[in-house]
């Protein structure tokens, strides 16, 4: 709260001083303008799907993800009001009617979010869906969810398809960011989403994410096509089959009155004795924990009986949803580094080249690389100044900047490089290269001048063909 009011007093004082310094002239209300900081919600609007099947009655929120730490902090965005099955207000629960909280579905799953709400901007969002009768009856386990995004990009967001799918990818890309404090059987808490406030990049990558596993709009999967809006890269091979079956996983759950198929999901995803008590909080754990205790196969055959979501994909030893990148120069790759803007740095063995790609695998600038004569590249590290180090196999050492050009005139050589495997800093910025064929270890400044020794490096007994490296800066 301090640090609102001090942003809200600066202007003032500033504006203050200014009709100070200009007398009357300064007093020019007609051409001051103030940037907008919210956006309307207005235009948000879908479906709510459990497996093909609509889900009415569900109750959708919007939440802004929280800055004030992992998994907390998120703030929902539409009131709690109380409303009759179809919309209208004023609900008073009893035996004979059920009320919902907030904007709800209509009886074919549809909703629309009105302008009557609004999001912060520079925050990411995503929506929920609680609860709702997908068919069977009231299932107040079921959760659903899809990332939408930056509250700035609203106006972008086409009608939303919320399904298993769109949760699947939702929750194994924000896993680092989440917590699920919902109760099925008090139906309060919510999915809390947040970061620490020095990583909003993270989460901003997070969310991107989403993008290149699932498509929101059309619940399916991959995210959307190269040309669209949301760019996967060419190249780009998504884990979509796995992806459905974890969907259908999620859907034998959802298409119930929350118990069978949910009570065995629910156990399967225990964790340190503690059920999940929603789809959102077992697909968390899932991705959290994605040997899932051995239940992985166990976890996949509940989803085989309805299977809404065609896959091939039927048994697995764990859980993770890895996306595969090919081309871009990658070729025998050799060692990776990621850097302070989220950018993978790749070491191509067998490409005498370092390639760097986006957090999303597009590459960067001119990548690949070839500077600093790379040869066979063995090793790679960034150093404190984003300086790309390279281990060379004819045992020199080459430095990039960040943009990929060469630094300091490298390839450096000597300090007993022989063999060069692994690569470290210490507090000084030097670096420490181990050395394999060598047995040794070699220091060189953050200019690329050799330390240690020029022949044998630094070596002591025991040292062995050492394959990495490290630095204790205490």
């Amino acid at each position: 709260m301090r640090h609102r009011t001090l942003s809200l007093m600066l202007p003032a004082l500033a504006a203050f001083t200014a009709l100070a310094l200009t007398g009357c002239a300064g007093f020019d209300a007609a051409s001051k303008t103030v940037a907008p900081t919210k956006a309307s919600l207005s235009g948000i609007k879908g479906l709510v799907h459990g497996g093909q099947n609509p889900i009415s009655y569900a109750s959708l929120q919007v939440y802004q993800a929280g800055t004030t730490g992992y998994g907390t902090g998120a703030t929902p965005l539409i009131p709690s009001g109380s409303y009759f099955a179809g919309g209208a207000s004023g609900c008073v629960p009893s035996q004979t009617q059920t009320c919902y909280s907030g904007v709800v579905t209509d009886g074919g799953g549809n909703f629309n979010i009105t302008g009557d709400y609004s999001c912060t901007l520079g925050k990411e969002l995503y929506i929920t869906a609680t609860g709702g009768n997908p068919g069977a009856g009231t299932n107040n386990a079921s959760v659903l969810m899809a990332g939408i995004g930056l509250c700035d990009n609203l106006a972008n967001v086409q009608d939303l398809l919320i399904n298993e799918v769109t949760t699947v990818g939702t929750v194994w890309a924000l896993a680092p960011f989440m917590n699920d404090s919902y109760s099925a059987s008090t139906q309060t808490g919510y999915v809390n989403i947040g970061t620490s406030s020095t990583n909003t990049t993270g989460l901003q990558q997070a969310f991107a994410d989403i993008n290149t596993l699932v498509n929101y709009v059309t619940g399916s999967s991959p995210g959307p096509a190269p040309g669209s809006q949301a760019t996967v890269p060419a190249g780009t091979t998504v884990p979509s089959q796995e992806i459905y079956a974890l969907a259908d996983v999620l859907a034998a759950c959802v298409n119930t009155t929350g118990s069978g198929s949910c009570t065995s999901l629910f156990g399967y995803t225990t964790v340190n004795s503690v059920a999940p008590t929603d789809t959102v909080g077992a697909a968390l754990n899932m991705a959290t924990n994605p040997s899932a205790s051995g239940n992985a196969t166990n976890i996949l055959q509940l989803g085989a009986a309805q299977a809404p979501f065609a896959t091939s994909f039927t048994a697995a030893n764990d859980l993770t949803l890895a996306v595969t990148y090919t081309g871009s120069g990658i070729n025998t790759p050799s060692a990776l580094a990621v850097d302070g803007s989220g950018n993978i740095w790749i070491a191509n063995a067998g490409g005498n080249s370092v390639t760097e790609l986006a957090h999303n695998g597009t590459p960067v600038g001119n990548s690949p690389f070839t500077a600093g004569s790379i040869s066979a590249p063995t090793a790679l590290a960034i150093d404190t100044s984003g300086d790309v180090w390279i281990a060379n196999g004819n045992s020199t050492l080459t430095e990039l900047s960040s943009a990929g050009a060469n630094m300091n005139s490298s390839p450096f050589s000597g300090g007993g490089l022989n063999g060069p495997v692994s690569i470290a800093f210490d507090g000084l910025g030097n670096a420490w290269i181990a050395n394999y064929t060598g047995n040794s270890v070699s220091e060189f400044s953050s200019t690329g001048t050799a330390i240690s020794p020029a022949t044998t490096g630094y070596t002591a007994t025991g040292l062995s063909n050492p394959i990495g490296v490290a630095v204790n800066n205490h």
